[in-house]
C-alpha cells in the first residue's frame, strides 16, 4: 500500500516538499549546535553590546540635561519597555530630567520605577539624596549619605557624587570645614564633572573664612579654568546638536576630552566625527593624539597614516608617526617622515621644529655626525634652543 501510495505523492509534489523541508531542518539544527566555549564568547558579546549601549544612553542624556533640555531625556525614557529592567544611572537621570521640568513629586515618581538592574541601585540612591538636597532637606540627605553623621566618609564611597553631596549638605548646614573635607575629596575624583567648578568656590569660601589667602587664591584661579572648561563644553554640546554633519564642533569636543586627558570620552566623539567624516584628516590626527594618550602605539600609528592619506604634509601627524617608528626601533621609516617635513613646503613652520631637531639626533645616534650637525644647524637657525644630544 505505501509502495503505491508514494508514486502518487511523488507526483504532486508532496514527498519532494516534505524531504527538502526535513533536510533544512536537519541542517539548520546541525547549524545550532556550538561548543560551550562558542557560546559563551556569544554571551560575553551580547553582554558587551549592552553595556555599551547603556553608557550611550547615559552619555547621551547627560549631554542633553547639561544644554537644559530635560523635556527630550523624558520623550526618551517613556519609550523604555515596562518590564525591561532599568539601568539605575539612566533612571536617575530620567528622574532629574523629570526634577528640572515637572518638579519633585514627579521625580519621586520616577525613582520608583522597576525593575532596575541589581548592580545599578546605588545610582538611585544617590539621586533621592539629591532631591531632598535640592529641595533643602538636608538632614534627609545625610541621612541617606552616611551611615553615621560622625563618619568620613559616605556610605557610597566609590561614587564622586556621594562626596559632593556629602560635602553640600555639611555646608549649607553651617559645618563648612566638615563639609571642605567632603568637597575636596570630590574634586580629587572627578575634576572635570559640570559641578566641579561650584564646588571649588564652596572650598575657596571655606579657606577664606580660616584666613587661609593662598588656598583660597588657588582655589578660585582652578573653578575659573574648570568653569571655562564647561562652558566650552556646553556650546559644543550644542553646536553638535544643532549642526551634526559639521565636524568642526565635534573636533572642538574631543580637544576638550582630551585636555582633560579622558582618551576614550575624545576616542568616541572622534568615531562619530568620523563616521560622518571619513576624510577629515584633523579627525584622523586627534585619534591618534587619543590613542597615544591611551599608549595604544600601533592604534595611533595606523591613525595617523589615515591622517597623511588625506592630507599629505600635516607636520604633526607625520612627526608622532615618525616618532612612533623610531620608538618601535624602524630608524628607516622614522627618518623618512622627518626628512619629508624638514625639506617640505612646511619646513619652517613652528610645528615643524621638533622634526628638525629629532632628525638631526637620529642621525647622530645613527653614526653620521656631519649630517646630524648640518640639520642641527638649521633647527638653532630656526629658533631651537635644545642641545643636540638628548
Amino acid at each position: 500500500m505505501k509502495r503505491a501510495l508514494r508514486p502518487l505523492l511523488v507526483a504532486f509534489g508532496v514527498v519532494g516538499a516534505l524531504e527538502g523541508a526535513l533536510f533544512a531542518a536537519g541542517r539548520a539544527q546541525t547549524a545550532d549546535v556550538s561548543s560551550p566555549a562558542q557560546r559563551g564568547e556569544e554571551s560575553k558579546r551580547i553582554e558587551r553590546e549592552r553595556v555599551e549601549r547603556e553608557r550611550e544612553l547615559v552619555e547621551r542624556w547627560r549631554d542633553t540635561l547639561l544644554i537644559d533640555r530635560p523635556k527630550e531625556v523624558l520623550a526618551e525614557a517613556e519609550k523604555h519597555a515596562a518590564d525591561a529592567p532599568w539601568n539605575g544611572e539612566a533612571l536617575a537621570l530620567a528622574a532629574r530630567a523629570a526634577f528640572m521640568a515637572r518638579g519633585r513629586d514627579e521625580a519621586l515618581a520616577w525613582l520608583a520605577r522597576t525593575p532596575v538592574a541589581p548592580e545599578t541601585t546605588a545610582w538611585i540612591e544617590l539621586e533621592r539624596a539629591r532631591i531632598e538636597l535640592e529641595s533643602d532637606e538636608l538632614p534627609k540627605a545625610l541621612a541617606l549619605l552616611l551611615r553615621d553623621a560622625n563618619e568620613r566618609a559616605p556610605k557610597l564611597a566609590p561614587y564622586p557624587d556621594a562626596w559632593l553631596y556629602t560635602g553640600r549638605a555639611w555646608t549649607r548646614l553651617g559645618e563648612t570645614a566638615r563639609g571642605a573635607a567632603f568637597l575636596a575629596r570630590f574634586v580629587e575624583l572627578a575634576p572635570f564633572d559640570v559641578e566641579a567648578p561650584s564646588a571649588l568656590h564652596a572650598l575657596a569660601q571655606e579657606a577664606l573664612a580660616r584666613n587661609d589667602g593662598a588656598a583660597a587664591t588657588n582655589y578660585l584661579r582652578r573653578a575659573d579654568e574648570h568653569a571655562k572648561w564647561q562652558s566650552y563644553r556646553r556650546v559644543r554640546v550644542l553646536q553638535v546638536r544643532e549642526s551634526p554633519d559639521e565636524p568642526l564642533p565635534r573636533l572642538g569636543l574631543a580637544q576638550l576630552w582630551l585636555q582633560a586627558r579622558d582618551a576614550e570620552r575624545a576616542k568616541r566623539v572622534l568615531a562619530e566625527l568620523l563616521a560622518r567624516c571619513p576624510e577629515y584628516a584633523a579627525g584622523w590626527f586627534h585619534l591618534g593624539e587619543a590613542e597615544r594618550l591611551s599608549d595604544a602605539l600601533p592604534a595611533a600609528l595606523e591613525a595617523y597614516t589615515k591622517a597623511l592619506e588625506f592630507e599629505p604634509e600635516h607636520v604633526l601627524a607625520r612627526h608622532n608617526r615618525g616618532t612612533i617608528h623610531r620608538l618601535a626601533g624602524r630608524t628607516s621609516e622614522a627618518r623618512s617622515d622627518y626628512e619629508r617635513i624638514v625639506d617640505g613646503p612646511r619646513a619652517a613652520d613652528k610645528t615643524a621644529l621638533n622634526s628638525h631637531l629629532a632628525l638631526a639626533r637620529l642621525l647622530a645616534a645613527s653614526g653620521e655626525p656631519e649630517a646630524a650637525q648640518r640639520r642641527y644647524a638649521r633647527y638653532r637657525e630656526l629658533g631651537g634652543a635644545e642641545a643636540l644630544a638628548p
